[in-house]
């Protein structure tokens, strides 16, 4: 009897998990490893929770989940492979980026798995989107008429903000500015500035070219701009431990180091490594789109010869390419585990181009960092970390064997950063809610909700100089301004009255005084 029962509220608990499972989409179509991972953490982690979940991306992953379908983009991965270039100044960089994008953009939109989905029969309930200057691809969920969560990499900016109409206040650093918080009035000038400088090239450049090649595959689809409105939910990758604090609307969430909890064994061979670093390890690497082979010659060997110097601290240096004069306490691999290996007990450094998603994973794990920018936002990532005390910065221009050698001793030879890096841990790993399950929470709540209407601000309706109030101020200048010209007029009107008061009592006067010299 007590089996009976037992076998029954196991079926009837999988018919209601069964009935609670959804089908999600999502589409990572940035050509970028490093995106696609955080992607496929939170869609495998979605699958996991019983939904059936199909992942469109350049990349593909050895996963075993029932629930997860994967389909590739053929053609894109690697496109933004000559832009990542230590080598190529941010004004050339800026010059590559339009054409290959414009490139890209037509390679997503006649590949073959895009056109499947496009003309699919099959039903899905919501689509969580991660792209780059492509936002035609919302054309997508409203082609299939379901509900959009925006998934940001870089946490929030002043392009992902207008997708909610969350403020973009010129006191939060950007990613495309560089120079730390910007709490001077120059500082945020510069931050305004540039905030308005993207919006632009987005609304006057990349829209109008994504509208041309939009109309030719989804002709009866709303603008971009239009197409911008209908997103229900942003989800951010970021957490007030790693960014400066800034405000957020209700459907624009944090959901920093959601995918730096789940730590896999290692491989024997470098688990077998880690273990023996009595003295402590460090972590190197550059990330999946910096190629080390992109990196000058005498800046490579000046990090080799900085790396030697430490033995017998032990280095597990990533590198896509053979190295010559690897020294002896050096061990060179072409993949990495990252997190894996960040969570190693033996690890004291981690050195880094300051990628956030590397940043992430190091405070998480409490591993302060050597920070070397080299292209997006990382040079305000790292100067935002070492501003906060757990980073030590060096300009990759600035390499030589000296300055590599003193950076890295200075930060293994300073207990700060470790300190402020295990608070900063602390911080990140003390949430309220698992930020893992938070993220699963909202994407099931936009499902249940079918859409998140109910979160979306007024905002979304208003003008940018309404938003902004630039209205209201130019009404308060202009009343201002009345107020001034009516004060003027009435000091010029009463100045007049005086004048002309004392003018007649001087007159008066003056006719009393040559009256009585007249009479004598």
């Amino acid at each position: 009897m007590i089996f009976k029962y037992a076998l029954t509220i196991v079926v009837v608990s999988n018919v209601f998990c069964l009935t609670q499972s959804s089908n999600i989409l999502g589409i990572f179509w940035t050509p970028t490893k490093s995106h696609h991972i955080l992607g496929s953490a939170l869609l495998q982690a979605l699958a996991e929770k019983g939904h059936n979940v199909t992942m469109l991306s350049p990349y593909e992953d050895d996963v075993n989940i029932p629930t997860f379908r994967q389909k590739k983009l053929e053609g894109i991965a690697g496109t933004f492979g000559q832009i990542m270039n230590p080598n190529v100044s941010i004004f050339q960089q800026t010059k590559m980026m339009y054409p290959i994008l414009i490139q890209s953009l037509e390679n997503f939109w006649q590949n073959e798995a895009i056109q499947e989905l496009i003309n699919t029969k099959e039903h899905y309930d919501v689509v969580i989107i991660m792209t780059f200057f492509n936002d035609g691809i919302l054309a997508i969920p409203y082609h299939l008429k379901i509900p959009t969560i925006w998934f940001s990499p870089f946490g929030s900016t002043s392009l992902i903000n207008r997708y909610v109409a969350n403020p973009n206040l010129p006191y939060s650093t950007n990613m495309q500015i560089s120079d730390g918080i910007p709490n001077t009035f120059i500082g945020r000038l510069l931050m305004a500035t540039m905030n308005m400088l993207l919006s632009s090239i987005e609304d006057y450049l990349f829209n109008p070219t994504g509208d041309r090649i939009l109309r030719e595959y989804l002709p009866n689809v709303p603008s971009i701009s239009e197409l911008q409105k209908n997103v229900d939910l942003v989800l951010v990758n970021s957490h007030h431990s790693i960014e400066t604090p800034r405000p957020y609307v209700p459907n624009m969430i944090q959901i920093g180091g959601f995918y730096a909890q789940k730590i896999k064994t290692l491989p024997t061979d470098l688990k077998e490594y880690l273990d023996s670093a009595k003295d402590g390890a460090i972590l190197f690497s550059f990330g999946t789109n910096m190629k080390i082979a992109n990196i000058d010659k005498d800046k490579l060997d000046a990090i080799l010869q900085g790396l030697k110097k430490i033995a017998p601290m032990k280095v597990v240096f990533k590198s896509e390419i053979d190295l010559d004069g690897i020294p002896s306490n050096v061990v060179v691999k072409k993949w990495l585990p990252q997190n894996d290996i960040l969570a190693h007990p033996n690890i004291r450094a981690f050195v880094s181009h300051g990628g956030l998603g590397g940043i992430t994973e190091a405070v998480f794990y409490g591993v302060p960092m050597l920070g070397i920018p080299l292209f997006a936002d990382q040079k305000t990532n790292i100067l935002n970390a070492r501003n906060t005390g757990y980073v030590v910065m060096l300009n990759y221009e600035d390499i030589t064997p000296g300055t590599f050698y003193h950076a890295l001793k200075e930060l293994l030879g300073n207990s700060s950063y470790t300190e402020v890096s295990k608070k900063r841990s602390s911080l990140l790993r003390n949430q309220v809610i698992n930020p893992l399950d938070n993220a699963i929470w909202w994407v099931e709540h936009i499902i249940e909700h079918k859409g998140g209407e109910h979160l979306k601000n007024i905002g979304m309706d208003l003008e940018w100089y309404q938003l902004y109030m630039v209205d209201i101020m130019l009404f308060f200048l202009m009343v201002l301004l009345v107020l001034v010209f009516l004060m003027f007029i009435l000091i010029k009107y009463v100045l007049r009255k005086v004048k002309a008061i004392v003018f007649s009592i001087m007159k008066t006067k003056t006719k009393k005084i040559k009256m009585i010299y007249t009479s004598k």
